[in-house]
C-alpha cells in the first residue's frame, strides 16, 4: 500500500499536464520553506556565535566579580587577596585601583576609565594581553600606559610617544578640588574589538595610587575570575560576606548581563518569527494539494472504483505534499549550513567594500559577525519544518479520500 502511494505521488509530482498555476504555488511553497529554514539556521548560528564571543572574548578581559571599597581604601591587600583566593569557586583574584581621567596628546583630548593594575596578578584574571596589537605587555613600569585601540586612534598616538594623563582630585563631599598630571609613555595598544577599546587604559597600580594620594599598601578593590561565570551573582554575595571591608558587590551580570539577555531574547524571537515564516510557507502546501485534488478527482474516482483503499489515497496526497516540504527543508538546510560557515568572511567583504563596519565597535562589544554552527540547531529546524509540512498535508489528503466515484464519473 505504501509502495503504491509512493509511486502515485511521484507520478503526480512529475507530470507535466497539471495546471501551471498549481506548479507555481508548489514551487512557491518549496522556496518559502527553503528560505525560512536557511535563514533560521543562519540566525541561530549567529546568535550562538555572539554568545561564544561574549564568553571567550568580552568575559575573558573583564572581571567576573568585583569588590570595590565604598569610601575608604582597602588596607593590607596582600593578606586579603590570599584569603579570597582560597574561597571555593574562585580561580584567581587581583587588586586594582580605578578612576576616570583625561588623556591629552597634542591638541587631542579623550576621556577614559583609568585602571591601575598589578600586571602579574592581572594576567591571572584577564586575557587582555592576548589582544596586544602594538608594543608589548611583558612589563608595566611606573611611567608606562597601555591604551585601548579606539583611544589610541582617537588621539593619533603611537608606541613610544608620551601622553598627558589628567586625574581629578575630589574633596570628601565629592567636589573637584584640583587635579594631578602625569606624563606617561605608551608601551602597548590593546585591540579587543569592542567598547573596551574606546573606554579604558591601564597603568601600574602603584603609579595610579601615588597620583591619587592613596596610602601605602592600599587598593580600591579586588577583581575575580570564577570557575563558573554563571555563578557570578551568588559568588559576589559569598565574597562580600568574606570581606572585612565595606564594599560594593559588582558582577558581570550588572555590567554586561543585558548583552547576554539580549542574545537569548533575540534568539527566541527569531526562532518564533522564522518558524511562523515556515508555517506560512507550509500553508501553500495546503493550497497546492487542494487544487491538485480538484484536478485529479477523475483519477481518484477511478482508483477507488478499482478497489484502491481510501488509506492509499490519503497516503498518496500526503506523500505528494510532503515531498515539497522535504525538498524545501533539505535545500534550506544545505543553504543555511553554507551561509553559517561563510557569514564571517562575507561580512568582512561587505565591510571592506563599504569602507566601515556595520557594527560600530564603540557601541557593540565586537565589530564582526561571529557564527557557531551547532548541528542540533540544524536538526531541530529541519525537524520542525518537516513536521509542519506533514501536518499541512492532512486535511487535503483526507478530502481526497472522500471523493465520490459515482458523482465524479457520472459528470464525465
Amino acid at each position: 500500500m505504501a509502495s503504491l502511494a509512493w509511486q502515485l505521488a511521484k507520478r503526480y509530482r512529475n507530470t507535466r499536464h497539471s495546471s501551471g498555476f498549481i506548479r507555481f504555488i508548489s514551487a512557491s511553497s518549496t522556496s518559502g520553506i527553503a528560505l525560512g529554514v536557511a535563514i533560521l539556521i543562519l540566525a541561530l548560528s549567529v546568535m550562538n556565535g555572539f554568545e561564544l564571543a561574549l564568553k571567550q572574548r568580552l568575559l575573558s578581559v573583564i572581571p567576573h566579580v568585583e569588590l570595590e571599597a565604598v569610601q575608604q581604601q582597602i588596607p593590607d591587600w596582600q593578606r586579603k587577596q590570599q584569603k579570597f583566593a582560597n574561597v571555593a569557586g574562585v580561580e584567581a583574584v587581583a587588586p586594582y585601583i580605578k578612576t576616570n581621567g583625561m588623556l591629552r596628546f597634542g591638541t587631542a583630548v579623550k576621556a577614559a576609565e583609568v585602571r591601575g593594575i598589578s600586571l602579574n596578578n592581572e594576567r591571572r584574571i584577564s586575557d587582555f594581553a592576548r589582544y596586544v596589537s602594538a608594543g608589548q605587555l611583558d612589563t608595566l613600569t611606573n611611567n608606562d600606559v597601555v591604551l585601548g585601540q579606539g583611544i589610541a586612534d582617537a588621539l593619533g598616538v603611537q608606541i613610544g610617544q608620551q601622553v598627558q594623563l589628567l586625574l581629578p582630585k575630589l574633596t570628601e563631599d565629592g567636589r573637584l578640588a584640583s587635579h594631578s598630571t602625569a606624563s606617561l609613555t605608551v608601551s602597548g595598544i590593546v585591540a579587543v574589538g569592542g567598547q573596551l577599546d574606546y573606554s579604558q587604559i591601564w597603568l601600574n597600580m602603584s603609579t595610579l595610587g601615588t597620583l591619587l594620594d592613596f596610602p601605602a599598601n592600599t587598593v580600591q578593590g579586588f577583581a575575580f575570575k570564577l570557575n563558573d561565570i554563571f555563578q557570578a551573582p551568588q559568588m559576589a554575595r559569598q565574597l562580600g560576606r568574606e570581606s572585612e571591608d565595606y564594599v560594593y558587590l559588582l558582577d558581570w551580570f550588572r555590567s554586561q548581563g543585558h548583552v547576554y539577555q539580549d542574545i537569548q531574547m533575540v534568539r527566541s524571537i527569531l526562532y518564533l518569527v522564522l518558524a511562523l515564516v515556515i508555517a506560512v510557507a507550509c500553508f501553500n502546501i495546503v493550497a497546492t494539494l487542494v487544487m491538485a485534488v480538484r484536478e485529479k478527482e477523475g483519477d481518484i474516482a477511478i482508483l477507488l472504483t478499482m478497489g484502491v483503499s481510501p488509506t492509499t489515497v490519503i497516503l498518496t496526497f500526503m506523500w505528494l505534499g510532503w515531498l515539497n516540504g522535504l525538498v524545501g527543508s533539505v535545500i534550506g538546510a544545505i543553504l543555511g549550513v553554507i551561509l553559517a560557515w561563510y557569514i564571517e568572511p562575507i561580512f568582512a567583504f561587505v565591510t571592506q567594500v563599504l569602507g566601515h563596519s556595520l557594527l560600530d565597535p564603540s557601541i557593540y562589544f565586537i565589530n564582526y559577525i561571529p557564527s557557531l554552527l551547532q548541528w542540533q540547531d540544524v536538526l531541530l529546524t529541519l525537524g520542525v519544518a518537516l513536521i509542519m509540512s506533514l501536518l499541512a498535508t492532512l486535511y487535503p489528503a483526507w478530502r481526497a479520500s472522500k471523493v465520490q466515484p459515482a458523482r465524479v464519473l457520472g459528470q464525465r
